[in-house]
């Protein structure tokens, strides 16, 4: 089980992680526990804050990407680019994209993820228990 994963966001492919750390932050910034932040994104009940913070702290996390097939890295500056430009700004895309990978990250936090592996097969123990 992992609580990071990779995804498409903006310009490119990005890592998204929440460490304790930015979970904390956004618990500050949303004035609330993050399982209240949590329950709140899932039943679609979210705030600006929470999506945008959930965001910004998981490409911190993250710490890069992919753009153009080339790898970089997410320093805050460039993290803060990236909100304001594809969540935040004038021109920024719909909020349900927004919220949808907001969910999802915050859900792999939470959660956690199992990636498929490269074959598209169940791990051994997944495919005991749906058996």
């Amino acid at each position: 089980m992992q609580n990071h994963l990779t995804l498409d966001f903006g310009d490119g492919s990005y890592d998204f992680k929440l460490p304790w750390a930015a979970c904390a932050e956004i618990e500050r910034k949303a004035d609330a526990g993050i399982q209240a932040v949590y329950e709140r994104v899932m039943a679609g009940q979210s705030r600006l804050v929470d999506v945008s913070e959930i965001i910004r702290q998981g490409l911190l996390g993250g710490a890069g990407g992919t753009v153009d097939g080339q790898s970089i890295e997410c320093p805050p500056r460039v993290v803060s680019a990236l909100i304001e430009r594809y969540v935040t700004g004038p021109d920024a895309r719909p909020f349900i994209e927004s919220w949808n990978l907001a969910a999802t990250v915050l859900h792999t936090f939470m959660q956690g993820y199992e990636p498929a592996q490269k074959d598209g097969s169940k791990k051994k123990d997944e495919a005991e228990a749906t058996e």
